[in-house]
């Protein structure tokens, strides 16, 4: 049997939350199992529960030993946990300890999805398919929610919503919101010493220096690869942060990306996000934190020929592949890959990283990622070098692709 995690650690990876009001007693059998499926999910995340009180956690711990177990203190912040998604298990008799519930609260407002099982729907969810089973406890949690579902459509709506692309509360959005206006409105060049949009495509290829070859790194071991800084290129794509301290090929051009961390470790790097609803999400963050230098930024979306639809649904591409359909975009003459290996690569998911899950997070599955590779590799007609074999796979597949796939050897 495994053994139960020590209390109060962080999770890894972004978390599904859920909120035990009387720990494991008075649970129901169906509560136990939707929570028993979600641990037992083969993709990237973590799976937190927070119980009122210190016995209670012991207990969770030991019938949960995957999950991170946390007391519910005052001060235990959504931040600490990870949270992508709430919910909120029902018990027989037990309202929800006001500790929970400040949590619950703090959820609703940073637009995080949330969501109740009934000890009822709970009863039900044992016997199979059931009428609504969760139940949305903030506005965001409506999006796409089933009618009916057994506890495995119930386990993966809930994976799917840690998806959702949210803002960073009410008082950051705003500040993005309004930064937004700002550099597209006839104030730009009054805000161009602290943020510059890049408007469209002839600008930022301009800002690049026209490229002719562009090299996009993904964060996949292939990344790693050490022909990568023999091969000439105008121009380094790289997607989010994690590259920095190994200090390989890090002088990019363009840095992609998806999370806050990156928004203000690119520093004076030109930032690229992939839509106006991540910009939004990750703006205000920059323009609260000036120390990190003057922001130059593009919204790919705006760029590249991208249907928004694509870009906000559950699950979404990554910021890798967003990354691809901006070189596209560009049409260089040749395009070199590596580190786009779709979490498939035998090496693990990182470089370095052997204990990182190879999978993809809750946001997004290999499936979207390479129906959205594959319709830009579609409208690409110069050469593409490689070094990842999942990319080259994936190159092959696209039907009737004008572009030609280079040997490494031959670059």
């Amino acid at each position: 049997m495994t053994a139960p995690r020590a209390l109060g650690l962080r999770p890894p990876e972004e978390a599904l939350v859920i909120l035990l009001p009387c720990g494991v007693d008075g649970i129901v059998p169906g509560a136990l199992s939707l929570i028993d499926a979600i641990c037992a999910s083969d993709r990237r995340l973590s799976v937190v529960v927070l119980v009122p009180s210190r016995d209670q956690a012991e207990a969770a711990a030991r019938r949960f030993p995957v999950a991170f177990v946390h007391v519910a203190v005052w001060g235990l912040s959504l931040a600490r946990l990870r949270s992508r998604a709430i919910l909120r298990i029902e018990a027989s008799q037990a309202a929800l300890p006001a500790s929970l519930g400040w949590l619950l609260a703090r959820a609703r407002r940073r637009g995080i999805p949330a969501f109740g099982l009934t000890v009822e729907r709970a009863q039900a969810l044992e016997r199979g398919i059931v009428e609504r089973p969760l139940a949305p406890l903030s506005p965001v949690s409506a999006d796409g929610l089933p009618e009916r579902a057994d506890t495995g459509a119930s386990t993966a709506h809930l994976i799917s919503a840690m998806g959702f692309e949210r803002g960073d509360g009410p008082a950051l959005s705003a500040v993005a919101r309004l930064a937004q206006r700002l550099v597209r409105g006839p104030l730009a060049g009054v805000c161009a010493p602290m943020v510059t949009r890049i408007p469209n495509r002839a600008d930022l290829s301009a800002h690049l220096g026209r490229p002719a070859t562009i090299m996009c790194l993904g964060n996949g071991p292939t990344s790693a690869d050490p022909r990568l800084r023999s091969m000439p290129h105008d121009a380094l794509f790289r997607v989010n942060h994690q590259w920095m301290d190994a200090g390989y090929m890090s002088c990019p051009d363009l840095l992609f990306a998806g999370v806050k961390k990156s928004m203000r470790a690119a520093g004076r790097i030109p930032v690229a996000v992939a839509s106006r609803r991540k910009e939004e999400a990750l703006l205000g963050t920059r323009v609260l934190t000036p120390w990190h230098g003057p922001l130059r930024y593009v919204v790919i979306e705006e760029i590249a020929e991208i249907d928004p639809a694509a870009l906000h649904g559950h699950p979404r591409p990554t910021t890798g592949a967003v990354m691809m359909a901006a070189a596209i975009a560009l049409q260089p003459a040749r395009l070199i890959v590596a580190g786009m290996d779709l979490f498939s690569d035998a090496a693990g998911a990182y470089p370095g990283a052997p204990a990182t899950v190879n999978a993809y997070t809750a946001a997004h599955d290999r499936d979207t990622d390479a129906a959205f590779i594959r319709t830009h590799l579609a409208r690409y007609e110069g050469e593409i070098v490689t070094l990842s074999a999942a990319f080259a796979d994936l190159a092959h597949s696209v039907a009737e692709g004008r572009f030609t796939l280079v040997r490494p050897g031959r670059a």
